[in-house]
């Protein structure tokens, strides 16, 4: 979206900070909104401008198909999610993102879903996967981004491309990669077949004894950080 005003330089500069670990992107995101113009009509009209994954409603319909919830997750400007779902006719998938009032630059953004005790990221991805975790479900984590990492450590499978694909292989991670979500409708089902993902929920206990990675340590938040940062910290290797 930035394409059109006199910061490009300034947001590829940040852009890079925060790939590099340097801010974290509640920083980064205030920021963008308060150089963003204060015109919630252009920025709501560029954002529905950006081109979808047209394959995502069937890859939704086929996972609900086989009793699995499906929750988008981002920890981006948040104020476009919900509309360009909306787009692509999915008008009840949950979403956890960061609420963003547009009109009001970097004050009118705030974190439902972040950490309680850790401000680094806007929505805590880690938690998310930790929550249906202990819900007992098995997560399968889809991703593309630098943000991605924190989900992408505790999920049970991953689907990576992009920099979190990057990340995956310099952790060692296993993951598949992905490059439209028509890849991943392909390989649904040979994942219920191999019994790389349980059939029913009753077989999820087997599952995972069979199945599940050990349990990895934390790579951020207040358990490796301590409690009330803004920006990353020191990774645990």
């Amino acid at each position: 979206m930035a394409r059109h005003y006199d910061n490009r330089t300034e947001f590829d500069r940040l852009d890079a900070l925060y790939d590099a670990g340097k801010i974290g992107s509640r920083e980064l995101m205030r920021w963008d909104m308060d150089v963003l113009p204060r015109d919630a009509d252009l920025l709501r009209s560029e954002a529905a401008a950006m081109p979808q994954d047209e394959a995502f409603p069937e890859f939704v319909e086929k996972v609900r198909a086989r009793g699995a919830l499906v929750e988008v997750v981002s920890d981006g400007l948040g104020f476009y999610v919900k509309s360009n779902l909306a787009a692509l006719g999915l008008h009840d998938v949950p979403i956890a993102t960061n609420q963003n009032l547009v009109s009001n630059g970097g004050e009118g953004m705030s974190f439902p879903f972040g950490h309680p005790s850790c401000f680094v990221c806007g929505t805590c991805k880690r938690e998310r996967v930790r929550l249906h975790q202990a819900a007992g479900r098995v997560v399968v984590f889809v991703g593309d981004g630098t943000s991605d990492r924190f989900a992408a450590a505790h999920s049970d499978l991953v689907f990576a491309k992009g920099s979190l694909a990057r990340i995956c292989v310099a952790e060692g991670w296993p993951f598949t990669e992905w490059d439209s979500f028509a890849d991943i409708i392909d390989e649904v089902d040979r994942l219920f077949a191999d019994g790389r993902l349980p059939s029913a929920a009753d077989d999820i206990r087997a599952w995972q004894a069979a199945h599940a990675l050990p349990p990895r340590p934390f790579i951020c938040g207040p358990e490796v950080w301590g409690p009330g940062r803004t920006t990353p910290g020191p990774g645990p290797h």
